[in-house]
């Protein structure tokens, strides 16, 4: 079965196990493009890919980038039932309860990504964890963040409005939250960034903290803004 592809769908193929995505590129009759991923655990090469299947990613680094929003493209997980845990339904995988995100995925997430800001907090929004990239988006070195409320991150106006304890809130009750607004950096500039939220569970489903996934969008926005002029 095919499901979509979430944040917590992909952390619970890498816990599986699964290094890579074969991909596939397809479009609907009304031409609205899709792209169909296929997990596996060894290399896949290139001259012997399955039929219907252009291409492959490592798990950690373009299905990741997919998780955080692609504007009009639909991507699909060819889910197999024996996949699933011992017990499982087949309606399972479509809980997004059902998914828990490990440490290893975290991990893997902190040391792949560069363009992408990745971070966690604690239950109470302090960070606790930081990649190259959210130095690279918000200008913070790691050991000038750690144990800062993430609300620096936010305008001052934002803050005002209690944005990120809501973003919190929500994250909880909808297993998500996703912001698309200005951000703060260390030197006090804006940028106009895209974020996911979602919460972190450990294996007793005891909530955690929080990561988050963010990058800059300044030029995607200037871009829409000319087109509009």
């Amino acid at each position: 079965m095919k499901i979509a592809l979430t944040p917590q769908l992909l952390g619970d193929l890498i816990e599986k196990g699964f290094i890579y995505m074969l991909a596939s590129e397809v479009f609907e009759h009304d031409e609205k493009e899709q792209i169909i991923l296929k997990p596996v655990k060894t290399q896949p090469l290139v001259q012997q890919l399955p039929d219907g299947y252009q291409t492959y990613y490592r798990i950690t680094q373009e299905p990741l980038q997919m998780c955080c929003g692609n504007t009009g493209v639909t991507v699909l997980v060819e889910y197999e039932e024996s996949l699933t845990t011992a017990g499982s339904t087949p309606e399972a995988p479509y809980n997004d309860s059902y998914f828990r995100m490990s440490e290893s995925f975290f991990r893997q997430v902190l040391d792949s990504l560069d363009d992408y800001a990745v971070f966690t907090t604690d239950t109470r929004g302090n960070v606790n964890s930081w990649n190259n990239g959210a130095q690279k988006v918000l200008g913070y070195a790691e050991n000038e963040v750690l144990g800062s409320s993430a609300s620096i991150f936010f305008t001052t106006e934002d803050v005002s409005r209690d944005v990120p304890a809501r973003e919190l809130t929500t994250a909880i009750e909808n297993g998500r939250a996703i912001d698309e607004r200005y951000h703060v950096r260390k030197d006090g500039s804006k940028f106009w960034g895209t974020g996911l939220v979602f919460p972190l569970h450990d294996e007793e489903e005891q909530h955690r903290g929080f990561t988050k996934i963010m990058r800059n969008l300044n030029e995607e926005k200037l871009s829409r803004e000319l087109n509009e002029i």
